[in-house]
């Protein structure tokens, strides 16, 4: 058998990478100018689409403020006050930059039956920059195109339509707009909340794409046959698509002899950027980079792997050398060998690892006989201690048979002689279950202990009002003189055993998983917490969740997601997710029999190092009225998604449709003003809760913003003249007016505000 050193294989490969390279750099002169000019087109076309995104952004953000501008025509068509409506349309304008004008225009007598026209309109004086009310009083706007254009096209609520570009009456400037549909509660369009964009900006920053010397632009409207600019006729506004010399949607073309390439982009309100270049100037400057950059590639490649060559050999050979021979010393037995390799490299911590190992396997050799005989004295002290400390947690199911609203079952089973997981379930009071599951740090002994100390301080502490309160109590006192800087890992809940509501606070536990109504098993979204004992004034937050007939919540601790197999492989959270989504609709104790029986068949004989605890809640019935709850980001996009959500509750319980109209207008107005003012800088969420009964309903809004009180504003006065009456209010006043009670509280650093609603 032919042996080669490593040198000769160093040879060997540098010979080979010079002969690739080679092949490759021939390879690449051929394929590198389409190379090149494919990344050249993949340019203009993302210069195309940024600039047609900052557009997009323009477009977006106006068809939003025509749909919120809705709410507002809505308040102004039910108070009949022009002083509402102006005030609305003031406010509105003054908070979004990108309009240049806006308002309300309702059909003939749709506003009043004794009046044909009922519109308000303000807009940005185009020298002065002022915001002035239109003087529109004789203003026929049914008649113009642009109104025509919009209401043509709006088939339903908070649908947008866009109308031509036209000159403002009133602003004499080029615009366009896009307006919203106003239905009434009957489904019948009455007007439509309409939003002016000035474009002459726009068109500017369009027209201005210009990749080549001799490219240009077009913007037009195809589905209207609508020419907005050309800059190839210079021409603005009023020419045809058809009457344009080339085909539009075409990405090649031939004009007056010279060939062109054609990208194009389709705006989000229909219209189309196409940007036309000579095909011979886009690639020009392109092949003339591609062949001076492969001359230069090609001479640097070859001189590094001249050095790479020298470096590798000089550097890695020699050492590499002397590491062979100084372990084929230590193969033979000889544990007092130390490998001579002193480099800085990883061939130098390899040797150093090598001549750790073996002065510490002399000194574990020589330890393991004084470990074997303490092992076998404490052996018989822990079984007794095991016993005792197994009595100390509920073992007798079911626990409370008279209570036939829930069903629970929990194990324990220590990996070792002594446990340091425990659980522990008992009745606060007559309607309250509290749950806990807990893991300690460390084994043995010590860690045994420690969970009985736990233990016993959790339920002592479960007079108090919270769960909160208990866990920062018994957290001071496991911090009091815990010199052994032990912790514990723990989940306690407080189940309302009437109204399914489980209050619950985590120390830095594994999360639970729950099964909701039908659907399967899922891992809670929880906040970790500080584990106990770890220091002093730490302080726990609060969070719930609400349980409803059939719904199970599971808890475990880290032994179960950590159980190793015989490949050394941990059963997961996965694994754990799967197995309990298999018995989802079994009872407590046979649900945790079966996810037992899942973790043996995974780790078969191989011995655990850590404790396994489970405990399952499974509710049989409730006695109050569910509670329904959403938590969406408190974003404007989110709107319909919260309507949707209340609707269908409002739908289920055959509420009027009166009834449902004034409960979207509370449930838009309040999640509008979360989405816009409860967060400063980055996005938060907001949770919708609702419970409807026969005789009232609930609506209730929270969110972790900056604190605010809604209902310590003044009510607006409406009789004042529109000069000086302060701004705002209108919509918290509308909600009061709609609603029987609202009441405001801050919770846990939340801002909860909840609304009662008497059904007639």
């Amino acid at each position: 058998m032919i042996m080669y050193s490593i040198r000769t294989k160093i040879l060997a490969i540098t010979l080979a990478c010079i002969v690739f390279l080679g092949t490759a750099f021939v390879l690449y002169s051929i394929a590198t100018t389409e190379n090149y000019k494919r990344l050249r087109l993949e340019g203009i076309k993302k210069t195309l689409e940024f600039e047609t995104e900052k557009i997009n952004k323009i477009i977006a953000a106006l068809e939003r403020g025509a749909t919120n501008l809705v709410i507002d025509g809505l308040l102004f068509f039910q108070s009949q006050s022009y002083s509402i409506g102006e005030t609305s349309v003031l406010e509105f304008l003054r908070s979004f930059s990108a309009a240049a004008g806006g308002g309300f225009w309702f059909e003939p007598y749709a506003f009043n039956k004794n009046k044909l026209h009922a519109s308000i309109y303000a807009f940005y004086d185009k020298d002065s920059g002022e915001l002035l009310m239109g003087d529109i009083e004789n203003y026929n706007h049914y008649e113009k195109n642009w109104y025509r254009e919009i209401v043509d096209k709006i088939k339903r609520p908070y649908q947008t339509a866009w109308a031509r570009p036209f000159v403002g009456d009133l602003s004499l400037s080029l615009k366009t707009a896009v307006g919203a549909g106003i239905f009434d509660h009957e489904g019948n369009l009455i007007g439509v909340s309409v939003i002016d964009w000035g474009m002459e900006e726009a068109i500017r920053d369009l027209t201005a794409i210009h990749p080549t010397e001799n490219s240009f632009v077009v913007l037009c409207a195809p589905e209207e046959d609508y020419v907005i600019s050309d800059t190839y006729t210079n021409s603005l506004m009023g020419t045809t698509v058809k009457s344009i010399p080339w085909d539009i949607n075409a990405n090649s073309f031939f004009l007056e002899g010279v060939s062109y390439l054609s990208f194009s982009q389709f705006l989000d309100n229909g219209w189309l950027l196409s940007v036309q270049i000579p095909q011979n100037e886009i690639f020009a400057e392109v092949e003339s980079q591609n062949n001076s950059f492969s001359i230069i590639i090609a001479f640097v490649s070859a001189i590094m792997i001249c050095i790479a060559y020298y470096l590798v050999s000089k550097l890695i050979n020699d050492p590499i050398k002397q590491l062979t021979s100084d372990l084929a010393d230590l193969a033979l037995g000889n544990l007092d060998i130390q490998i001579k390799v002193t480099t800085k490299d990883e061939l130098g911590m390899f040797a150093k690892t090598f001549n750790k190992m073996t002065t510490d396997l002399k000194e574990s050799l020589e330890a393991h006989d004084r470990e074997r005989a303490e092992k076998e004295r404490i052996a018989a002290e822990l079984s007794v201690a095991a016993e005792i400390q197994s009595s100390m947690i509920p073992c007798i199911f079911p626990p409370f048979p008279s209570r036939s609203e829930f069903d629970i079952y929990a194990t324990m089973l220590p990996a070792k002689e002594m446990s340091g997981d425990f659980y522990d379930f008992y009745m606060v009071d007559e309607n309250n279950l509290a749950i806990v599951i807990a893991d300690v740090s460390g084994k043995g002994i010590p860690a045994a202990l420690f969970m009985v100390i736990t233990k016993t301080m959790i339920r002592d502490c479960s007079s108090w009002e919270s769960p909160k309160n208990v866990f920062e109590e018994v957290n001071k006192k496991l911090c009091y003189n815990n010199e052994s800087s032990m912790f514990v890992t723990a989940f306690l809940g407080f189940y309302n055993i009437p109204t399914g509501r489980f209050i619950y606070v985590n120390a830095g536990h594994v999360p639970p998983l729950v099964k909701k109504g039908g659907g399967g098993f899922e891992f809670l979204k929880i906040k970790p917490g500080i584990v106990l004992g770890f220091t002093e004034n730490a302080k726990y937050s609060e969070e719930e969740i609400i349980l409803e007939t059939g719904d199970i919540f599971y808890l475990y601790t880290d032994g179960v997601t950590e159980a190793l197999n015989t490949d050394m492989a941990v059963f997961s959270e996965q694994r754990l997710l799967e197995a309990i989504n298999k018995c989802k609709d079994y009872s407590p104790k046979d649900l945790v029999s079966a996810i037992k029986q899942e973790m043996d068949n995974f780790t078969g004989r191989e011995e655990q190092s850590d404790d396994t605890t489970m405990l399952a809640l499974k509710v049989s019935h409730l006695t109050d009225p569910a509670v329904k709850e959403l938590t969406v980001q408190a974003i404007k996009a989110k709107l319909n998604e919260v309507l949707d959500f209340v609707n269908a509750e409002l739908k289920g319980n055959n509420y009027p449709p009166e009834l449902q109209g004034e409960i979207d207008v509370v449930a838009e107005e309040i999640f509008i003003n979360i989405a816009n003012y409860a967060y400063e800088q980055e996005a938060g969420e907001a949770t919708i809760s609702i419970a409807g009964g026969r005789e009232e309903m609930l609506l209730r809004f929270e969110d972790s913003g900056r604190p605010f009180n809604p209902l310590g504003e003044k009510d607006p006065d409406l009789d004042k003249p529109l000069a000086e009456r302060q701004l705002g209010g209108i919509g918290i006043f509308l909600v009061k007016k709609l609603m029987d009670k609202v009441t405001y509280i801050r919770l846990e650093n939340k801002n909860v505000l909840t609304m009662t609603k008497k059904i007639k």
